[in-house]
């Protein structure tokens, strides 16, 4: 997931409304609109062996901005964030540096914010993790 995705995937409404008036949304055109579909999730056992965890719902767009595409797959019936994402996306291939830079100014809080939660959260879990290995045998 690039950067860009995951502060996206985590704004509120209110970011998400002022996100896209910083997009010329008129020279956006959308390729694929977003559609929804399933995909399935697949993690690793202890023993590095493949584990289907299931089906997961998804949400696709595809969007074009000055020749560039843009494409998107976000987590949930999200149309909303997965056709900003597919168009950030597409921004982000171009050569427009100026929009670049805005919309980058305007996702840095919202990254740095993300950051220091997950580092957070790292922290907090960090103090329950057990090494089975170490432990004493009775």
């Amino acid at each position: 997931m690039s950067d860009h995705q995951s502060v996206i995937m985590a704004m509120e409404r209110e970011s998400l409304a002022a996100l896209s008036e910083l997009l010329p949304n008129e020279e956006i055109r959308m390729i694929r609109p977003p559609q929804t579909g399933l995909l399935m999730m697949v993690a690793k056992d202890p023993f590095a062996t493949d584990f289907c965890l299931g089906e997961i719902l998804v949400t696709e767009a595809e969007t074009e901005y000055r020749g560039h595409r843009g494409y998107a797959m976000v987590m949930g019936d999200e149309p909303e964030k997965a056709t900003l994402t597919a168009a950030v996306a597409a921004i982000f291939q171009g050569n427009n540096d100026v929009l670049k830079t805005r919309i980058g100014q305007f996702l840095a809080p919202l990254a740095s914010s993300l950051s220091q939660k997950a580092e957070w959260e790292r922290r907090l879990l960090s103090k329950t993790q057990v090494n089975f290995e170490t432990m004493v045998k009775g």
